[in-house]
């Protein structure tokens, strides 16, 4: 009767931490989501700012500063720790690439993302700098 209990109890103990840990890495796995989806946003958004540069004041212009609001809000709410804190440094530089701190504050930021969504951590700043921005003198 004792062994038969125990059994039992084995089972439920097991099914138990099964459906814990499973709902654990979901959840886990729910909120990497929505952080590289919010890291790829904003950076769609810049890449649109520096490659078509919509007129001022058009529907372009204002459909694209939207986006880019909600992207980083998205960041702001999902972002890790050190992502929000590498995004309030570029932001404190003017949020624009005209300086080498601002490109690569941009380019540390970058990188954060990166770990933050699951890739490797990139060995030198300078190759991402030089992919996403072009070689800077």
């Amino acid at each position: 009767m004792l062994t038969a209990f125990l059994s039992f109890l084995g089972v439920v103990i097991g099914a138990s931490l099964q459906y814990f840990f499973t709902r654990h890495i979901e959840s886990q796995r729910h909120l990497r989501d929505l952080r590289s989806k919010a890291y790829m946003d904003y950076l769609k958004c810049v890449c649109e700012q520096a490659q078509f540069r919509p007129k001022i004041g058009t529907q372009e212009q204002k459909e694209l500063f939207s986006r880019t609001g909600d992207a980083k809000a998205r960041i702001c709410l999902y972002g890790s720790k050190q992502a929000v804190a590498a995004f309030s440094r570029f932001e404190e530089l003017g949020a624009s690439m005209g300086s080498k701190e601002q490109r690569d504050a941009f380019t540390n930021m970058v990188s954060i993302m990166r770990t933050d969504s699951g890739s490797e951590v990139c060995a030198n700043n300078i190759e991402l700098q030089n992919v996403l921005l072009g070689v800077h003198e």
